[in-house]
């Protein structure tokens, strides 16, 4: 099943910025993820799009979240802080993971994410 226009352009995108950000031609992208550089150009120009082995691939070799692949949205997730809270989370033990939810609802404020209550349910019960 081919992706849509729009899920295409959105997968180009991203494949072309983290591309750039390891400052990679064409060539060396093709290279690294072991595909021709034909495939490369038609996945960037969103002639075509991967199969999910090769979206897999793609997504680990470069480092590049399925979500920023296959989601739109309007939110800076390319900063050095959201990589680094990213890169840390695998890091975390469910005690961790709790603090941290606790920490980003308190910041962003309880009314402000949909489901937010059970979140506090959630994070007030567990062993902190």
């Amino acid at each position: 099943m081919s992706l849509s226009i729009n899920d295409a352009q959105v997968f180009g995108a991203a494949l072309k910025r983290a591309k750039k950000k390891k400052h990679l031609t064409q060539a060396q992208c093709a290279e690294l993820l072991v595909h021709s550089v034909s495939f490369q150009k038609d996945l960037e120009r969103c002639r075509c799009s991967p199969s999910i082995e090769n979206f897999y691939h793609i997504c680990r070799t470069l480092d590049i979240s399925a979500d920023d692949c296959i989601f739109q949205d309007h939110h800076d997730r390319t900063g050095s802080t959201y990589q680094e809270l990213l890169r840390l989370l695998p890091l975390c033990d469910e005690k961790a993971l709790s603090v941290l939810v606790a920490t980003a609802v308190a910041l962003i404020g309880a009314g402000s994410i949909s489901g937010s209550d059970s979140l506090s349910i959630n994070v007030c019960n567990s062993e902190i």
